[in-house]
């Protein structure tokens, strides 16, 4: 007599599920099946990837010697976004012992946390005598016949879906975890006819291309802004003299600095001449220390001391703070809740002061809208600026051109592979205002403030706009594959 097993109305499906024994693999640990996806079709034959392609199949440099070259690709060449490799090195053949060796066609997949799940992979294409070799933490891929293209198995490996049901089969020690080769051995892929692959291709392709436009747009208006600070601020992008004649002999570009204008001690004359001269060479400007109320840094916390997201507070980190300026939440810290540290104050400006030297002095406006509690790290400056003198958005704008014009990769110091601005040296800035009218002031920075804003407003409509042709695209083709 058979009898069906019933699971009880009671039962905890987080932690208790049922799996069909025809889809036990070698793994027997919960977590491999355990919201796993796979694509299954109903129309097309699914096949085990291993039957069409072959996972890390031998390479072989023999025909090559050991003076010639080959292409070179380490894991942060490749494009997580697009899947793309940006850009190839060079090896001789004879320093390519301990590397990935792969061919030209193959599917370059990152097998380590956090590349995998972030979407490093690629096809190697272009490589120098149609080698070369990368990454020991790529899987590699290469198609067995004229069945599949490897075009088509990128795309269904790059799928955000995949990706995260590849994370239930980490093995090793955690913060060193990877993806074993039998995931994508077994991996099951519908295998549609070759001319089905390739119009799902030229979906996908075409879908990359209008987003790429979209974004491109987005990063020219962007790159807009600070010409159109300095256009209101009446500063020239070049070292003038007073009649704005262009300075090139060096006896044309010396210049003096006053003693009370010392800052930290530093006497190098790059600290002086950071192009800071042209963005004080304005009407009017107080230092950052007159229009601030307070400077607060944040506190380190180290791994072992960071919590789950349901049980701690966020902590804003220089990982928080794109290249423009805005937040971001998609690398977040949580640490627990400390009765003896205050949140930080919504309508604070957010200053990167510790980071690698291109990146240091990153800015943002904490306006907190959803009202969370929020920490920061050491590497963060909360500034609490007066009102009635300046307004934050407006500072924010500043210190991120600053940022962008290289000011603060010249004057910061270096130590142990990262830089930093000091609390004295921030205070020490010269910002521009305008005018001394406190009111006529607040005006014009507000103008800037409604100008950036729209800017920023229509970058999030046009990037949002690239982002559905995505989204209908993979929609479109999971239809054609699944049926």
């Amino acid at each position: 007599m058979n009898v069906k097993y019933q699971e009880p109305e009671n039962i905890n499906k987080k932690k208790v599920f049922l799996i069909n024994r025809s889809r036990i693999e070698e793994r027997l640990d919960p977590s491999v099946y355990q919201e796993s996806f796979r694509y299954v079709s109903n129309i097309y034959p699914n096949v085990k990837l291993s039957e069409i392609a072959y996972i890390n199949p031998d390479t072989s440099f023999s025909q090559l010697t050991d003076d010639e070259y080959i292409s070179f690709i380490p894991m942060e060449n490749l494009n997580e976004v697009y899947g793309e490799v940006e850009s190839k090195d060079i090896k001789y053949v004879r320093d390519t012992i301990g590397y990935t060796r792969f061919q030209e066609g193959d599917l370059l997949w990152a097998k380590i946390t956090p590349c995998m799940q972030n979407g490093k992979s690629a096809i190697a294409s272009n490589l120098i005598n149609g080698l070369g070799c990368g990454s020991t933490e790529f899987h590699i891929i290469r198609t067995k016949g004229n069945e599949v293209l490897i075009e088509y198995i990128h795309y269904l490996l790059h799928s955000r879906k995949v990706l995260e049901s590849a994370k239930n089969y980490f093995g090793g020690a955690a913060g060193q975890q990877r993806v074993s080769a039998s995931f994508l051995k077994n991996f099951s892929t519908p295998l549609p006819p070759i001319d089905i692959q390739k119009k799902i291709i030229q979906i996908i392709e075409n879908a990359k291309k209008q987003k790429k436009e979209k974004e491109l747009l987005v990063a020219k208006n962007i790159e807009g802004i600070d010409d159109y600070l300095l256009h209101k601020l009446n500063i020239q992008d070049t070292i003038s003299n007073k009649n704005g004649q262009l300075l090139k002999t060096k006896e044309e570009q010396a210049f003096f600095v006053h003693y009370r204008d010392i800052a930290e001690s530093r006497l190098d004359p790059i600290f002086y001449n950071a192009n800071i001269q042209k963005f004080t060479n304005c009407a009017y400007s107080e230092r950052l220390s007159n229009l601030a109320l307070s400077f607060t840094n944040g506190f380190a916390v180290g791994r072992q001391d960071q919590v789950e997201a349901e049980n701690g507070i966020l902590q804003i980190r220089p990982t928080n703070i794109d290249n423009n300026g805005r937040l971001k939440y998609d690398k977040n810290v949580y640490v627990p809740e400390m009765s003896d540290i205050p949140f930080i104050e919504s309508g604070v400006v957010l200053f990167n002061n510790t980071n690698s030297q291109e990146w240091v002095g990153k800015t943002t406006y904490f306006a907190n809208e959803d009202n969370m509690k929020v920490y920061t790290s050491n590497h963060i400056t909360a500034i609490d600026v007066d009102r009635s003198k300046i307004l934050p958005e407006y500072l924010c704008a500043i210190l991120n051109m600053y940022q962008r014009h290289k000011v603060f990769y010249s004057i910061c110091t270096n130590w142990n592979n990262q830089s930093g601005i000091g609390l004295d040296l921030l205070k020490s800035l010269h910002i521009p205002l305008f005018t001394n009218d406190r009111k006529e002031s607040l005006r014009r920075q507000q103008e800037i403030v409604d100008r950036i804003n729209s800017i920023y407003q229509e970058a999030d409509e046009c990037i949002s706009s690239a982002d559905c042709i995505m989204a209908e695209a993979k929609a479109k083709v999971e239809s054609m594959i699944i049926g």
